[in-house]
């Protein structure tokens, strides 16, 4: 359990939100009885930084392990926001020619969009269970977990770069201050770091707290952000709100020079603990209304079956108490994980078409709304039905 604040050290944490315990979110088992270990899934925020926090540390090792079954392009919609993605950093920056660096490049879905703009392209991913696919792109990784030591050994035999990269990894890593440590040593004094988040304001507000899970040990405000990067001479430039994760900021930061200041203003209820006390009650009134609808459809003679087993699908499923007695299966397009079942919940996933459609498909990507709804368009006509958990349960 965590006692000190990952960001300033303080140990004025204070528990706001507890969600029982989970197994890894990422970890499908191969059978319906195979054993897991479960964690606690309890968040704190820093009363001196404001940076919040997940208080129970599960090791790097366990998390990333071989059966580790995130893949970036088995989601349509995350590869069509990553070529977006791309084409706003070559528009930002102009990738020809630039040494571009992305940490935790996952199967290389954005990497490989950097490459193909003429980049000299490199990935950091610690993840052994993603390389194949980086291999078969033809990209270039460091197979090491990036740090300061990472970012001294790139900076030997690559050079500084021109452009860094890190898309939803600052909430993942283990140690903050070694994390933007390395980033202030590898950025070229010239160069851009661009580190894009999911944005505190949009979980609280939006109830969104299946986003907590053990990979996600941080959840960052724009001042939390701004003052750990700053301890390491990181000074934010820009911010941008992005849809990713149910929204998201997209800041970019360059080596302080001195006389030059820029902060972003963000919501004064963020300051407010009442907000994040309210959290706990408005989880728990969603598990109430989630199961009622669920039952409702059961009762009626409607099948219920799950769309995307997602990450965040695994804390949903768990803190609602959610399993095959409720959801029929979970249709997903990961190859990782199809013919496995859910974390703790033990849901059968399938492939598309291995089963008949439900009458209602419980929406588990919910941040993908817009995508799967235009995808979906001949089984909304058939009658099918969605149902959206976040940020309160809607039956569309």
């Amino acid at each position: 359990m965590r006692t000190h604040c990952g960001g300033c050290g303080s140990i004025d944490l204070h528990q706001f939100l507890d969600l029982g315990t989970s197994p890894l979110a990422d970890r499908f088992p191969a059978t319906a009885d195979e054993p897991e270990d479960r964690y606690p899934l309890q968040v704190a925020v820093c009363k001196i930084c404001s940076l919040v926090q997940l208080m129970e540390i599960v090791p790097d090792d366990l998390l990333y392990g071989a059966d580790y079954a995130f893949h970036t392009g088995s989601s349509p919609s995350a590869v069509e926001y990553f070529k977006q993605y791309a084409a706003w950093l070559d528009d930002q920056f102009g990738l020809d020619g630039k040494f571009v660096v992305e940490v935790a490049c996952n199967d290389g879905t954005l990497l490989a969009e950097i490459a193909d703009r003429d980049a000299r392209a490199l990935g950091v991913e610690p993840a052994a269970s993603v390389l194949t696919a980086t291999a078969a792109k033809g990209l270039r990784v460091c197979k090491d977990p990036f740090s300061e030591l990472t970012a001294s050994n790139i900076v030997t035999n690559e050079g500084r770069a021109d452009l860094i990269v890190a898309n939803n990894v600052a909430a993942h890593v283990a140690d903050l201050n070694d994390f933007f440590g390395g980033m202030a040593a590898l950025l070229d004094p010239g160069g851009v770091a661009v580190v894009e988040v999911q944005y505190l304001a949009d979980l609280l507000a939006g109830n969104q707290f299946d986003h907590v899970y053990h990979e996600h040990r941080y959840f960052f405000s724009i001042a939390s952000l701004s003052r750990v990067m700053a301890k390491h001479g990181l000074r934010v430039r820009t911010v941008e709100y992005t849809p990713a994760q149910g929204g998201s900021i997209r800041v970019t930061a360059t080596p302080a020079t001195p006389g030059l200041q820029w902060m972003a203003s963000e919501p004064p209820w963020l300051r407010e603990m009442p907000v994040y006390w309210s959290s706990q009650g408005r989880a728990d009134y969603l598990r109430t209304r989630l199961l009622d609808l669920i039952d409702e459809q059961i009762a009626a003679g409607r099948k219920v079956a799950g769309y995307a087993a997602s990450a965040k699908s695994a804390t949903l499923l768990n803190f609602c108490g959610l399993g095959p007695d409720r959801i029929d299966h979970i249709v997903d397009t990961t190859p990782s994980k199809i013919g496995r079942f859910t974390p703790g919940s033990k849901i059968p996933v399938v492939g598309p078409g291995e089963r008949p459609e439900p009458d209602v498909y419980l929406v588990l990507a919910w941040n993908y709304l817009s995508g799967i709804l235009r995808r979906e368009t001949a089984y909304r006509a058939a009658g099918g039905r969605f149902l959206v958990p976040i940020p309160m349960p809607v039956l569309l």
